[in-house]
């Protein structure tokens, strides 16, 4: 044999060896799941995945699923083997006699299990799924304890960016509540207007999503303001911000726990809140007017002599000497 073709067979053997080594360690993937938000899932005879989760749809399974098979809405069918539990929460299941469950196997419907099927735990069918535990309890007071730690979070981070703007803002809540109320209702009806409008130009697109998502912000900013408006009606000044702050949010707090109530307090907090800062804002920009000239005692005991400010304890009495006479 040529020398050359030599050389290029052991060169293509020493290429192709890792390729071949790189193909056989390839076929051993970890089966990976599926997740489907609506559609169905097939794993046909011969194939693996891992877990499946359909939230509506199908699920059908004649190959392999080494995890738990889980549909919310609608039917299972397994023909091969499932490692998990196969669950159907608003649906029937169906098990061939080739079926193999290593889990258990529930139903909201019904169960149809073929003769031949082997299933390792038990099979219910009708099942009721609920929140059970704790979780029942705490169910309904996870609205109001999101609420109020948002909220809370807040108005504190208010108190440490803006301390001057929250006194102003709970003075001006409190000494103009119909004016404040009636911006925070035009502001309600204007922002979602202005972001559907603004949005339906390709132009104000952008301008409108982003006011659209700040909205909750926006709602949240209300609520933290009208928890300082509350908070210095209760605690007044001089007595520390924070224990204001801790007023106004137990009163908004416990408010937020009675159902019903709790949503229309969230509603026109939120709204009289982001009025009065509004106001307050606009109230801002008006130039003060100059006080009256400060007395004698309120300016500590000081003699004004042009533009010259002399402590009295500087000045001193000159003797008095009597004039010469000529």
């Amino acid at each position: 044999m040529h020398r050359g073709a030599v050389v290029g067979v052991f060169v293509l053997a020493f290429v192709l060896c890792p390729a071949v080594a790189f193909a056989q360690a390839s076929d051993q993937v970890t089966p990976t799941d599926q997740v489907v938000l609506r559609g169905d899932v097939v794993v046909p005879r011969g194939q693996s995945v891992g877990e499946i989760v359909v939230f509506r749809g199908s699920a059908d399974v004649a190959g392999v699923a080494r995890g738990d098979v889980v549909v919310l809405d609608g039917p299972v069918t397994i023909s091969g083997q499932v490692g998990g539990d196969v669950i159907a929460v608003h649906g029937h299941v169906r098990l061939f006699a080739t079926a193999q469950v290593a889990g258990s196997v529930r139903s909201g419907q019904s169960v149809d299990a073929a003769g031949g099927a082997q299933v390792g735990g038990e099979i219910q069918q009708g099942v009721h799924f609920t929140l059970s535990g704790p979780l029942d309890v705490l169910g309904p007071l996870l609205a109001s304890i999101s609420v109020a730690v948002s909220v809370l979070i807040l108005a504190f981070l208010l108190l440490l960016v803006a301390p001057r703007a929250v006194d102003r803002v709970s003075a001006t809540g409190r000494s103009a509540p119909l004016v404040s109320a009636s911006w925070g209702l035009l502001l309600a009806f204007v922002l979602p207007l202005a972001a559907v409008v603004a949005g339906a130009t390709i132009v104000g697109l952008p301008f409108g999503l982003a006011l659209l998502l700040g909205l909750g912000l926006l709602w949240l900013l209300g609520l933290a303001w009208t928890t300082w408006i509350v908070g210095r009606a209760v605690v007044k000044d001089p007595r520390p911000r924070w224990l204001a702050l801790l007023a106004g949010w137990g009163i908004g707090a416990g408010i937020g726990l009675v159902p019903f109530v709790n949503v229309a307090w969230w509603l026109l907090a939120g709204v009289f809140g982001l009025g009065a800062a509004l106001v307050a804002a606009w109230r801002a920009r008006r130039p003060q007017e100059p006080g009256p000239e400060p007395s004698r005692r309120e300016r500590g005991g000081r003699h004004r002599v042009g533009r010259i400010t002399i402590p009295e304890e500087a000045v001193v009495a000159l003797p008095q000497t009597p004039l010469a006479e000529d």
